[in-house]
């Protein structure tokens, strides 16, 4: 008798546990043509790359850009800071907050030195990187080539 006890107390159990996952219909499917996930992408250039040191200081135009899910985001703040090399942005600085206009985009201007203030062809590199309400740091480098202008 024990040992039919036994056996209808197991087959209850297994029958519970095999009845509670079996009526679970809070699974969803997702779309085919939909993102699983929320995309943000985060792009720096530079109009030129190269600039060439003569009399004047030579200047060029970083640009970040910050799209969620293909659309710019507005009214965020860029971090743009100079890593090493020589130059600095157009308002004396190694570093410099732009918020990004109705595209997405935020901008600065590079200055580099003059041909007088290097010895030779130098890089620079700067780092742009946006600010998020994550924990993660999303942020790119970018160099500029300064050559140096004949005497």
């Amino acid at each position: 008798m024990n040992k039919r006890r036994g056996l209808i107390f197991a087959g209850l159990c297994a029958l519970v546990a095999l009845a509670g996952s079996c009526t679970r219909s809070d699974v969803s499917v997702p779309s085919p043509t939909g993102p699983s996930t929320l995309a943000v992408t985060f792009d720096l250039a530079a109009t030129a790359n190269v600039i060439m040191a003569g009399d004047l200081p030579p200047t060029t135009t970083i640009k970040a850009t910050v799209r969620k899910n293909g659309i710019g985001v507005p009214n965020l703040p860029v971090y743009f800071t100079i890593l090493s090399g020589p130059g600095e942005f157009l308002d004396y600085t190694d570093r410099v907050t732009v918020t990004t206009d109705s595209t997405g985009v935020a901008s600065v201007v590079f200055v580099g030195p003059t041909k007088s203030e290097i010895s030779r062809d130098m890089t620079t590199a700067i780092q742009g990187q946006m600010q998020t309400g994550t924990p993660d740091f999303i942020f790119k480098t970018i160099e500029i080539r300064i050559l140096r202008g004949a005497d």
